[in-house]
């Protein structure tokens, strides 16, 4: 049997009694191994075990990461951020994450509005990928809200102090958290 060098899923790339089954691939009732993802076939002639490379990788979020985005969904303790940027890299796919507001609450001298809100520009660290959920913090100093607009006349919101924006327009001060380069144009993704 030949040996193709690029595969679709489901096609023949051996017979059982030649190789064991690896990387996306699978044995079938008939005795062959078929590809499970469009690629090149890889063979581990030390192992007997043969394997496809996807041509193309599934890109994904991981801890560590920092992605900016946009505030899309608010409620009172979490809000959903739609990703847009990771790592800098414009991204192809739609990721959302949640970002806990828990401890950016109550407290003497504790700030009296959300730390972020709808609609709010925001880069955040990926923390945890538990269940599934992309989960985001804005604890570093360079991550935080990066673009706001005004709550009262809907004009971009300038820095009027380490956690608080001001609008030119109506002179509305918001607190927010606020990124180090809040403000700067254009925005660092």
């Amino acid at each position: 049997m030949r040996k193709p060098d690029k595969v679709l899923p489901g096609d023949r790339i051996a017979i059982s009694e030649e190789f064991l089954p690896g990387k996306h691939t699978y044995p079938d009732d008939a005795g062959l191994i078929r590809a499970l993802a469009v690629g090149g076939v890889q063979k581990d002639m030390a192992n007997m075990e043969i394997s496809v490379a996807p041509s193309v990788e599934a890109s994904m979020v991981r801890e560590g990461d920092w992605v900016t985005g946009q505030v899309e969904v608010a409620q009172s303790n979490s809000v959903g951020i739609k990703m847009y940027y990771v790592n800098g890299e414009r991204m192809d796919k739609d990721f959302a994450g949640t970002l806990s507001l828990r401890g950016f609450g109550g407290g003497r001298g504790a700030r009296r509005g959300p730390p972020v809100k709808l609609g709010d520009i925001v880069r955040c660290r990926v923390f945890s990928l538990v269940n599934g959920i992309i989960h985001l913090s804005i604890d570093e100093d360079d991550m935080g809200v990066v673009s706001c607009l005004c709550g009262n006349c809907g004009r971009p919101l300038l820095k009027g102090g380490r956690e608080r924006a001001k609008c030119d327009e109506c002179g509305n001060v918001e607190d927010r958290k606020l990124a180090a380069d809040f403000g700067r144009s254009p925005i660092r993704p």
